[in-house]
């Protein structure tokens, strides 16, 4: 298991791989999949539109770019000047934006996450494991990593990645501060939101101790739901 740090927003992202788990059938990923069920509490609506969000950029790779081509302006150096928002203060300043638009235009679209109610709820706890004492791991206080958590509520398959990213911020600041991967040299978190071997994905927010916000991202090649 890797794990990284990177200053932008501060964002935390893990890539893990195991063997196959076999014995199941898999559902059909229908369209009604494809997005989680309407709810009106504001951390389960962050994490819905994170998850619609990162299927827009999963379908069009190309089209998204232009929401970091508009980041290019405000950059002075290292100092990124944000619209009604304090500046924030990056390790590689604008070359990682451009660097992010070359890849997206170059990339092919993959297909949509299927939604999973039992990564998702795998995510929500970690979130409340982490959210209260301030923590910034992988690994929580019960020692689970994020294959046990996905293990208690279904069965992964061939494969398994965990994104966080921490601060105040809305879903589409979520998704482009992890497709920057700014002072990550890796680009680990940028890799798990565009992999087409992910076939399904579940995302849950809440309050954190340090940051105010926490939304953990869980990704899975195919996930049984129990």
């Amino acid at each position: 298991m890797a794990c990284s740090v990177g200053p932008l927003g501060m964002v935390v992202a893990c890539l893990m791989a195991a063997g196959t788990v076999g014995g199941a059938a898999i559902p059909p990923e229908v369209a009604s999949h494809l997005v989680p069920a309407p709810d009106t509490t504001v951390w389960v609506r962050l994490a819905r539109d994170i998850h619609a969000e990162t299927n827009a950029l999963r379908r069009d790779p190309a089209a998204y770019a232009r929401h970091l081509e508009r980041m290019l302006p405000g950059f002075d150096g290292t100092l990124l000047e944000r619209r009604g928002r304090p500046s924030l203060r990056t390790d590689e300043g604008a070359t990682a934006v451009a660097e992010a638009i070359a890849e997206l235009q170059a990339r092919r679209p993959v297909g949509p996450l299927r939604w999973s109610k039992g990564l998702t709820a795998a995510a929500g706890d970690h979130v409340r494991d982490q959210g209260p004492v301030g923590g910034l791991e992988h690994t929580g206080t019960d020692r689970s990593d994020p294959a046990r958590r996905a293990s208690r509520y279904g069965r992964w398959v061939q494969g398994i990645a965990e994104n966080i990213a921490y601060g105040e911020n809305s879903a589409r600041e979520v998704v482009i501060q992890l497709l920057v991967d700014d002072g990550v040299p890796g680009r680990g978190h940028r890799d798990n939101m565009l992999s087409p071997n992910w076939g399904a994905g579940g995302v849950a927010c809440g309050p954190h101790l340090r940051y105010r916000q926490m939304c953990v991202m869980d990704y899975a090649v195919r996930y049984v739901e129990r």
